[in-house]
């Protein structure tokens, strides 16, 4: 089982805390490795933590772009809403947090969550940090404001890297520093702008699917 029985079309929910809970955790990237086809931890791991540690910037990235309140991201005031596939739909805060404090509350969530998924999954910190960084960058483009998600890396601080963005055909693209893994699941192919391409190869790619709007 992903979570508790819930019924139809209504996601499961379990408590933040669930996150740095090591067999909690081995349960639901194993349910993702199903999913995927793969039983090895490390890529079904990494395939995972980038859903979670979107789910978790994106509502106080988006806030950040917008100039609406943050919600607080410390871990006990988080429910996560769960997929049958063991991902992370969504994480909802229970309120909005004060502003100055939100960067701060979410460098503590994030150094408390990441150790336990490294320990889980054998992935680097370093690599999953840098997982957070790009997904920050990815959902400030999409909420309109790119130094939105800058400003938010540069208060959360210590390991957590500033976002990169680059411009390719009138395009906001972010230049990524992570390794989502999915190119060592069996039938699939790295993504388009995976750093681990040539990178003229990757310039042509995203050239081309900005020209495809």
């Amino acid at each position: 089982m992903v979570a508790q029985s819930v019924a139809s079309g209504v996601p499961a929910q379990v408590a933040g805390i669930k996150l740095t809970e090591p067999a909690w955790l081995s349960e639901r990237i194993a349910d993702m490795g199903i999913s995927w086809g793969t039983g090895n931890s490390r890529v079904s791991g990494t395939l995972w933590w980038c859903m979670a540690a979107s789910a978790l910037v994106d509502p106080i990235t988006e806030a950040y772009a917008t100039g609406a309140p943050a919600p607080d991201p410390t871990l006990e005031r988080l429910r996560c809403e769960i997929r049958p596939d063991g991902g992370i739909e969504r994480i909802v805060p229970e309120s909005a947090g004060e502003s100055e404090a939100v960067g701060a509350a979410l460098g503590d969530t994030l150094r408390r969550v990441i150790p336990a998924v490294a320990r889980v999954t054998g992935a680097r910190p370093a690599a999953l940090w840098a997982i957070v960084a790009d997904a920050i960058g990815n959902r400030a483009i999409d909420a309109g404001d790119p130094e939105a998600g800058a400003r938010l890396a540069a208060q959360v601080g210590e390991r957590l890297p500033v976002p990169r963005f680059t411009d390719i055909a009138a395009r906001t693209f972010v230049r990524r520093i992570s390794c989502c893994l999915v190119y060592e699941v069996p039938g699939c192919d790295m993504c388009t702008s995976c750093p681990k391409r040539p990178a003229a190869e990757r310039e042509r790619l995203l050239t081309e699917l900005a020209r495809r709007g």
